[in-house]
């Protein structure tokens, strides 16, 4: 793209957020001072109620999972201690902490957990606006025997291996609530619930504030902050003005800041910005069951004309990582890091798989996307959308932009009504085979009902047969295999994985974001202001 072009798009969105010029300066160390009450902005709904299988998401702390996984998917412990798998791969061994409660004052133990996976079970196919719901089979399979061994041990059986089982119910998919909080008989929660986190969570109204208090019951180190309010803004000005009239004290949580919101601010000492890796990623996804992007040549075209680099340097302000394969950079123990597997850089090269896919001829395409909006959609799309309106051009492609809001765009994507979509996804659970399957499965929802239309039998194979293989280098082996694959078909093209932007005044010390998109409220807290 010529750099004239770029500066009239870049001038033309700076407008558009309507922002000052701003510095930044490193917070310097301190001693916490005066009441530990931090307000923070966000821009969505972190409590959904009752029937939610989770109730509040794990940015509040108000539940904790029986496993954790660190800011790069790998395992860590939560509520259990240690788990293991039987030599014949169909038993697997939790051993808890004895030492925890409920904010209740209710004990955690082995009997509790089985409780909860016996609720997922009853709450299996309802919606949350967190995850879209639970699907058991998915993430537990189908367990012949959900035990208490021992006050401290439990035991899940099955009748073929499901080696990824702690993968797959790493932080979400385990969350732990006091039994005496839920209807044994529908899972519902019979009020607010009550978890063994850090917060308890006293009020909250949709769509306007949630509130936390500090845990007193709490079976670790208590927290600095005594209390939290997030009040929800789902403008982004409205966030940062927010931010900068000392209304809040902090931006946090997916999608708190755009990209060039966070660029202004961090011109200000009075503001720390930072970015942190993100569950989510950005990619194009192509409508593959109709012409053009059915033939393989002009979707390697498109991965080809991408320069990843520039896209994120010069759209994005750097706050994003450019995308390196078609799994996140992020997800360490899972991404092959291969070059067979990785995406590049070659203009030559997309031009002659164009012509060679097209003729010579120009071909007309729709480019859909949605505007700026909370959560995975902050990103600037209808900036991307024009940048990749230039530079495809020389490809002979030339590109109709279609704005929509998320609502439409879900029913275009069910109708194929598109011929690209600027696409995100965020995962809730660091199982490769629910991330690959999710995104090359051939019946996925993505590939079928949304119209991706990729389907390689082969892959479906490779899935199968690593959902149940315990040889660990045997089951890398498969799904690298899966990802070298689906990057030379161009299942999808990746554009970059997220990171989530925090923004907090000088005096909010110790606030960080973990992958999953929870602040750090555990080490937070406040100097004089």
């Amino acid at each position: 793209m010529k750099s004239s072009t770029l500066r009239v798009l870049l001038a033309l969105f700076a407008f558009w957020l309507g922002l000052g010029s701003l510095l930044q300066v490193s917070a310097q160390d301190a001693t916490p001072t005066g009441p530990q009450e931090l307000t923070v902005g966000i821009s969505r709904n972190l409590v959904n109620g009752q029937e939610d299988f989770l109730y509040a998401h794990t940015s509040l702390q108000v539940w904790e999972p029986l496993i954790r996984y660190d800011d790069r998917f790998n395992l860590q412990p939560g509520l259990a201690e240690s788990w293991t798998l039987s030599d014949d791969g169909l038993t697997w061994t939790f051993k808890l902490r004895e030492d925890v409660v409920f904010s209740s004052g209710n004990k955690f133990n082995a009997a509790t957990a089985v409780a909860n996976i016996e609720r997922f079970k009853i709450m299996s196919g309802l919606p949350s606006i967190f995850l879209g719901g639970i699907n058991f089979p998915e993430i537990y399979g189908e367990p012949t025997r959900i035990e208490a061994t021992g006050e401290y041990t439990f035991e899940l059986e099955y009748a073929t291996p499901l080696p990824l089982l702690p993968y797959s119910i790493s932080n979400h998919y385990s969350a732990q609530f006091d039994p005496a909080s839920f209807d044994p008989a529908t899972g519902f929660f019979y009020d607010k619930p009550i978890g063994s986190g850090r917060f308890i969570l006293t009020d909250w109204v949709r769509d306007q504030y949630a509130v936390l208090e500090r845990n007193e019951n709490y079976w670790g180190e208590k927290p600095a902050l005594t209390k939290i309010t997030l009040k929800i803004y789902t403008d982004p000005n409205a966030r940062v003005s927010a931010l900068k009239s000392r209304e809040v004290d902090a931006l946090v949580e997916l999608g708190a800041l755009l990209p060039a919101q966070a660029d202004e601010l961090a011109q200000d000492a009075n503001y720390q910005i930072a970015a942190h890796a993100s569950a989510c990623q950005t990619f194009i996804s192509f409508n593959a069951t109709k012409a053009p992007f059915n033939d393989v040549r002009l979707r390697q075209a498109i991965n080809y004309a991408i320069d990843r680099d520039a896209l994120v340097n010069d759209l994005l302000y750097g706050y994003v990582a450019p995308a390196r394969s078609i799994v996140s950079q992020f997800n360490e123990p899972w991404v092959n890091t291969a070059p067979e597997a990785a995406v590049s850089f070659n203009f030559d090269e997309a031009v002659r798989l164009a012509n060679e896919a097209t003729g010579g001829q120009r071909i007309k395409a729709v480019l859909a996307f949605t505007p700026p909006s909370e959560g995975i959609g902050q990103w600037p799309f209808p900036l991307v959308a024009q940048y990749f309106q230039a530079i495809f051009q020389p490809l002979g492609i030339d590109l109709e932009l279609k704005q929509l809001e998320n609502a439409a765009l879900t029913d275009a994507r069910n109708n194929g009504e598109f011929d690209m979509v600027l696409a995100n996804n965020c995962w809730a659970s660091g199982d490769p085979n629910y991330q690959l399957g999710r995104l090359f499965g051939s019946t996925a929802a993505l590939n079928a009902a949304q119209h991706n239309g990729y389907a390689n039998a082969e892959v479906d194979n490779l899935l199968a047969q690593a959902r149940v293989e315990t040889d660990p280098v045997k089951q890398k082996a498969l799904y690298d295999q899966i990802q070298v694959i689906a990057t030379q078909e161009v299942a999808i093209a990746p554009l970059w994985d997220q990171q989530t932007i925090t923004a907090a005044n000088s005096y909010v010390h110790g606030l960080a974001q973990h992958i999953a998109y929870a602040p750090t409220f555990d080490t937070v807290y406040l100097t004089e202001h």
